[in-house]
């Protein structure tokens, strides 16, 4: 089984390795173009793609299949685009004029302290570390380990392009980011995947299991949590928008404070989610079908 399981993943990084030097060869624009057909034209017809399907059924009721098929196919076009410019990290921290940001303002408020900030997996999410280092060159990001343990390293070494803070997902990442935030750095969070543990949050009217991490951090040390969202305005061309810190009013039943407070983050990620769908992940396993 373990050496079954270590031929799939050498032939897994072998597929990596070998888009990676395919896409630094075409350079970004081209790859990303060339990668989102292929991705569109193939990802449709995937059984995983029922999936996506269905999430679209229960989270936006108004729309008709055809709605969603569209939905769907251009979400495969970004998910292609997004693995082009995974391999060109550093020809995006390079050219400013491809990320324009909104809500300069509140980056700027925020500069230089501990602050958290969250999004989801809009968009080419990557980029949101190169955003935020506009102003503050103290940032992090954390990442959720993979099961291939090549690609993870590999990845985790990719991702240091842009800021050598990288912190995982977990208790031990929960102590590495507290003492980030103590020295005012800045920590950039996707709180969108299903997790085993967390609260059970409202996410378009359906409970899912939701990090509250966010929210946990904030009540018990006041660190701010700040949202933002990313969308693909052309090509290689993304709109980071950042928006007015969360807040809730503290009960005094911590429990209850997270919940309501982690409700909040979902309520954003769904408003910005419904703006531009097919820039979001439909592919996770987001609801637990225990609750829903």
């Amino acid at each position: 089984m373990l050496i079954r399981k270590t031929i799939r993943y050498l032939f897994e990084m072998q597929f990596v390795l070998s888009s990676y030097i395919l896409c630094k060869l075409l350079k970004i624009d081209k790859s990303s173009k060339i990668y989102g057909y292929i991705a569109q034209s193939i990802g449709p017809f995937l059984g995983i793609s029922r999936r996506a399907n269905d999430n679209l059924k229960k989270a936006m009721e108004e729309l008709n299949n055809l709605e969603r098929k569209e939905i769907i196919k251009k979400m495969w076009n970004n998910l292609g685009r997004t693995s082009a410019e995974f391999f060109n990290l550093g020809t995006l921290l390079e050219t400013e004029d491809r990320i324009s940001i909104k809500g300069q303002e509140i980056l700027e408020e925020y500069k230089n302290k501990g602050v958290i900030f969250v999004s989801g997996h809009l968009a080419n999410w990557e980029i949101i570390p190169i955003a935020i280092l506009r102003k503050s060159k103290n940032v992090a990001a954390v990442y959720r380990d993979s099961n291939n343990f090549l690609f993870n390293n590999w990845m985790i070494k990719q991702r240091k392009i842009i800021t050598n803070n990288q912190f995982s997902k977990g208790p031990t990442g929960i102590k590495e980011i507290l003492n980030f935030l103590k020295n005012n750095g800045s920590v950039a969070m996707l709180v969108d995947q299903k997790l085993s543990n967390g609260v059970s949050a409202n996410f378009f009217n359906m409970k899912a299991m939701t990090a509250s991490t966010p929210a946990a951090l904030s009540l018990k040390y006041g660190y701010p949590v700040v949202p933002l969202t990313v969308k693909r305005i052309k090509d290689v061309n993304f709109e980071v928008e950042f928006l007015p810190e969360i807040k809730v009013e503290e009960t005094g039943n911590l429990k209850e404070d997270e919940l309501n407070f982690t409700n909040k983050i979902n309520q954003f990620l769904e408003l910005k989610i419904r703006e531009k769908p097919e820039d979001w992940f439909w592919l996770h396993n987001r609801w637990d079908k225990r609750f829903n």
